[in-house]
């Protein structure tokens, strides 16, 4: 549904005759597939791991020996198709720059006019999305799940005519979780920057090298538009250059999750990159191309994958993390559910107890609504935020908020890596 929003809105940003209210409405709807899009890539990660073949119809095994203990499944496997969303995202943001972006150049040159060759590049743009709606439609309609399937969620009481309740209802829940546990909220912190990267990216990249090149009052009007041009090149450049990084270090970040449980290194590296480059690139020159300019973008790039991959990868590995395991024992024909907190209790104990296992599943819908939310805010706060920041203080103020908000996460993945080892230290004593 998402891409079917996006495709009407291309074709409606085309047939608009005024700014208000067809424009922006049109803008509105783009922004409405956009929400939904990359809300359902959040909500499906966990599905499609669940149903990989050698896991397909099964929960997590209480048929186990005495000395088997509870473990957070399918972990690896989110890290890894978080990398290749991440390495598909890549690939996405090469693809607009390197076949979308030049159409109306390229239409022009066959003799069409430039307000035409703009209008059939959005058309060509809204039928990708249309055929992409179709292969999402073919390829996912077979793995849904309906509320029939959800066993495990508890407001599930044996009914098979119980009415599920209201996603809206689950909201409080999702920002409790979010606060309570540091996994999520630490993936919805992720979110909130690797959105701002992105933004940061796409659009005061762009803007600063105009601001280097285009607004010296110096220039004449046809030095403009020489300058103008040459910063053109130079943003779209370095734009590519960070993308291309990203789209290399995309599988790197989804597989180094494997090792380290408890510090998030990977994303500590990322945030890192970010801080530093972020703060290097608001004091750079960038009216020519050097390789200390390439350096510093190709960190803006590993910074914004790293952000992406891990905040996909902590939500999704958290809404399939077990809680804790329930000990279900039958007494008189009865089950009586009991709390056992203790991550290497056996699934099968000396009595005969079974332990059931509950995941956060039936959550996975309003969880990556929160996670788009916060990429949303960020997008909202970043754009308002750096845009009077970037006509007060200067074009290299939106960066230094950039940076600000890479520092905050590193210091959320060193609060939450700590807090994690201390619980762990506390268990074993």
């Amino acid at each position: 549904m998402g891409f079917s929003i996006i495709a009407i809105s291309m074709f409606a940003l085309v047939q608009a005759a005024n700014v208000y209210p067809q424009l922006l409405l049109a803008r509105l709807l783009f922004s409405l597939g956009a929400s939904c899009a990359s809300t359902m890539v959040t909500a499906i990660l966990p599905s499609m791991v669940s149903q990989a073949p050698s896991t397909a119809g099964q929960r997590p095994s209480i048929e186990s020996d005495s000395h088997s203990s509870i473990r957070t499944p399918h972990g690896s496997r989110h890290a890894h198709l978080a990398g290749f969303v991440g390495l598909f995202t890549g690939i996405g943001a090469l693809l607009a720059l390197g076949a979308f972006l030049p159409i109306p150049n390229r239409l022009q040159k066959v003799g069409i006019t430039p307000e035409n060759a703009l209008s059939n590049t959005y058309y060509i743009v809204g039928v990708t999305a249309i055929v992409v709606a179709i292969a999402c439609y073919c390829g996912l309609g077979g793995g849904s799940v309906t509320w029939s399937d959800r066993s495990h969620s508890p407001a599930r009481a044996g009914s098979g005519t119980q009415r599920a309740p209201s996603t809206l209802s689950y909201i409080p829940t999702v920002l409790k979780l979010g606060v309570t546990q540091p996994s999520l909220g630490l993936g919805f912190l992720a979110s909130f920057v690797a959105r701002s990267s992105s933004v940061g990216i796409s659009l005061f990249i762009p803007l600063f090298v105009n601001a280097s090149l285009c607004d010296d009052p110096a220039h004449g009007v046809e030095d403009v538009k020489a300058h103008c041009r040459k910063a053109y090149v130079i943003a779209a450049q370095l734009s590519g250059v960070s993308q291309v990084f990203a789209l290399v270090f995309a599988p790197i970040f989804g597989y180094f999750p494997l090792r380290h449980r408890h510090f998030n290194i990977p994303l500590a590296v990322a945030t890192l990159s970010g801080a530093v480059g972020y703060v290097s690139f608001a004091r750079m020159n960038t009216s020519e191309i050097s390789p200390t300019l390439l350096v510093v973008v190709a960190l803006l790039g590993i910074s914004q994958i790293g952000a992406i991959v891990h905040s996909l990868s902590l939500v999704s590995t958290f809404v399939m993390e077990e809680k804790s395991p329930t000990k279900s024992a039958v007494t008189n024909g009865s089950r009586v559910d009991t709390e056992d907190h203790e991550e290497t209790t056996p699934l099968v104990d000396s009595n005969n107890k079974s332990l059931t296992v509950e995941t956060h599943e039936h959550l996975k819908g309003t969880i990556g609504g929160v996670y788009s939310f916060a990429g949303s805010l960020a997008i909202l706060v970043l754009t308002k935020v750096g845009g009077f920041l970037f006509d007060r203080r200067g074009p290299e103020a939106p960066f230094y908020l950039l940076s600000i908000f890479n520092l905050g996460l590193l210091l959320a993945v060193i609060v939450c890596g700590t807090v994690a080892v201390y619980k762990k230290d506390s268990r074993r004593a």
